[in-house]
């Protein structure tokens, strides 16, 4: 529970009216009398009984100048002479230095003061140190060398996503390798490597230049099987290392400066921690392998350009019992290039394979990119993100928009939605998302025109009731007549002495409106919920970071606390009609946690069970049974 500043702590207590009277005749230490000050110049009600005291000092001087002699009478007098030598005695004591705890004592008051008038503005301080904090979590890369590793691997991957392929292009990196003794810090330069990804095939292309002057090419398809031979003949020409040569061929990693290769490197290191420091121009990323680990890698380090995110080298620390070696692949070039003929031939000797020898033809037409399934894909960063976004615009709860990932490793949204201002609210939600992404959502009118809806990349077995509208249009009863089995129950328990029969049945159409639309709501939750499992399954997540895995765990928790709530509020509300012995008997139903899967099954029960209590039904239900089931089901989606 937050608790408010204690503003008393910070001021003394009012002053008693000898000390005001004491105060106005400046008869106060001047410890005191700054103390009082202070306090006056604060405190409004001291203010007002000062003023109070003295207009009767006033009225009792005038009151007094009345009925006493002329001065001249008492100048003589003991009493005036006494009083004169007291003045004198009062200025001759306001030259001498205070002692120092009357000092430190006027000190403390005017600190207790300053915390009064800081406290007086306390939202306006509140709110500029709020401000003062995000600016400093803003600026957490630029004000300090210390920062997250898995956050700047985030944003690397970002830089990543939006320099992939565009179509007809492909990107070519050339990299520089090295081996660096790390004890004499000697380096031996193993040879150079062509790396080229292509936008129309998910496939890489590695050209290795060894110190000798031979070649090694290989060709590796995303996901695949890594250049084996070409990572022997560079990393090992000198007499192979087999654990480390096992562990890369078993994690398929190509030998590349990139953020999707790192994650792959360090997949199976046996170890959680991380940790990233800048240095100059660059964040230096390391990730320690586990103590003995079979491979024989001690820690991979990859190293980023703090000023756009650019990965610019890799490596790869081994130890055994005689040395230790780092494996440096620093990018010494990146650039984005047409797909050419030449470039085809490497990636995809298939596609011109018709054209004749030596024949100068322009680039063949690119295949087009088609969508993938969940079972032939894995998940992206990208992809979070984007479902994400359509996740806050509610794009999830049962209106037609799915996101594809495409053969080039693109994604596309593409759906259909009810009108063009629903349209822009999730184009708006989604260009916060970076990388190569493609938006198709269509309004009616043009799928007349020969408009294309890919089917969904999962053939979800769970399908959203025929009729009903998404969550942009509310679901209403059938209220035409009587024939709803619970129209009496409800009349009645509406009816109020005075009320008319009119106003009776629209309170009985609103309570039965709001009934039937929460139980369509809970039940589009749940159905995104199991949606979600099945786009995100522990197959197609495997090489998602822990922040990417994060996200997706809140867009779950969100659904579940919606299907909760939405549960708990139908339940609240039939149980006023329901009377107690049903409601008693549905606090019987044993709960529990449940799994996507039955929390679904549980929806779409009540949600044929609100149907059929709130609509027309032929023939009528048991009323009291099919209510005791409702209940009985919604206090265990509740939970």
């Amino acid at each position: 529970m937050k608790i408010a500043p204690d503003r008393d702590a910070f001021l003394p207590p009012h002053l008693n009216q000898a000390r005001l009277v004491a105060y106005q005749d400046g008869e106060l230490p001047r410890a005191e009398m700054e103390s009082a000050r202070a306090h006056l110049e604060s405190c409004w009600t001291c203010r007002s009984r000062l003023a109070a005291t003295q207009g009767s000092i006033d009225a009792f001087l005038g009151a007094r100048k009345k009925v006493l002699p002329d001065a001249s009478v008492l100048a003589e007098s003991r009493v005036e002479q006494f009083r004169q030598r007291l003045a004198r005695h009062g200025d001759a004591t306001a030259a001498v230095p205070l002692p120092l705890s009357e000092r430190l004592a006027i000190w403390r008051n005017q600190l207790r003061h300053l915390g009064h008038i800081l406290l007086q503005p306390r939202q306006a301080v509140l709110a500029a140190f709020v401000a003062v904090c995000l600016l400093v979590a803003m600026f957490t890369d630029v004000l300090n060398t210390r920062v997250s590793a898995d956050a700047v691997l985030l944003r690397a991957g970002n830089y990543e996503n939006a320099h992939f392929p565009a179509s007809g292009r492909v990107t070519r990196s050339l990299i520089r390798v090295d081996r660096i003794d790390r004890t004499s810090q000697a380096a031996q330069p193993l040879g150079t490597l062509v790396v080229v990804r292509d936008s129309a095939i998910p496939v890489t292309y590695v050209s290795a230049q060894l110190p000798s002057g031979s070649t090694e090419n290989a060709t590796a398809k995303d996901d695949g099987q890594a250049p084996e031979p070409t990572l022997a003949a560079m990393l090992f020409g000198d007499g192979p290392e087999a654990p480390l040569l096992q562990y890369l061929t078993a994690q398929r990693w190509v030998p590349d400066v990139s953020v999707a290769g790192f994650r792959r490197l360090v997949a199976a290191r046996g170890n959680t921690t991380a940790s990233a420091r800048r240095d100059g121009s660059a964040f230096e990323l390391h990730y320690p392998f586990a103590p003995g680990h079979p491979s024989g890698i001690a820690e991979a380090m990859l190293v980023v350009n703090s000023r756009d995110y650019s990965p610019t080298s890799l490596s790869i620390i081994t130890t055994n019992q005689s040395a230790s070696w780092e494996y440096r692949f620093t990018r010494t070039s990146f650039s984005s290039q047409p797909r050419t003929v030449e470039l085809a031939r490497l990636n995809s000797p298939a596609e011109i394979s018709n054209l004749p020898s030596g024949r100068t033809a322009p680039a063949p037409q690119l295949r087009k990119p088609v969508p993938l399934s969940y079972a032939n894909s894995h998940a992206s960063e990208g992809e979070v993100a984007a479902a994400e976004a359509l996740h806050r615009a509610d794009a999830c709860l049962g209106e037609e928009i799915n996101l594809f990932p495409m053969s080039d490793g693109s994604l596309l949204v593409q759906g259909l939605v009810d009108n063009n201002v629903r349209r822009e609210v999730i184009r708006q939600s989604l260009r916060s998302v970076s990388g190569p992404l493609r938006v198709e959502v269509f309004v009616p009118r043009e799928l007349k025109s020969g408009s294309e809806l890919y089917n969904p990349p999962d053939q979800f077995a769970e399908k959203l009731p025929a009729s009903g509208a998404p969550t942009t249009s509310a679901t209403l009863a059938d209220l035409s007549s009587a024939k709803m089995p619970l129209y009496e129950q409800l009349y009645q328990h509406f009816a109020q002495p005075g009320v008319s029969s009119e106003e009776t049945g629209k309170q009985v159409a609103v309570f039965s409106n709001e009934v039937v639309t929460l139980a369509r709501q809970a039940f589009l939750h749940a159905w995104a919920l199991k949606k979600l499992d099945r786009e995100f399954s522990r197959e197609r997540t495997s090489g998602l970071s822990a922040a990417a895995m994060q996200k997706i765990e809140q867009m779950r928790e969100d659904h579940r606390r919606w299907v909760s709530t939405l549960a708990q509020r139908q339940s609240e509300m039939l149980s006023e009609i329901a009377g107690t012995t049903l409601t008693a008997g549905a606090a019987q139903v044993d709960t529990g946690q449940q799994d996507s899967e039955t929390l679904l099954r549980l929806a779409r029960e009540q949600n044929d069970l609100v149907r059929t209590l709130f609509t027309t039904s032929q023939p009528t239900p048991e009323t009291a049974s099919s209510l005791a089931r409702l209940l009985a089901v919604l206090r265990r989606m509740g939970t």
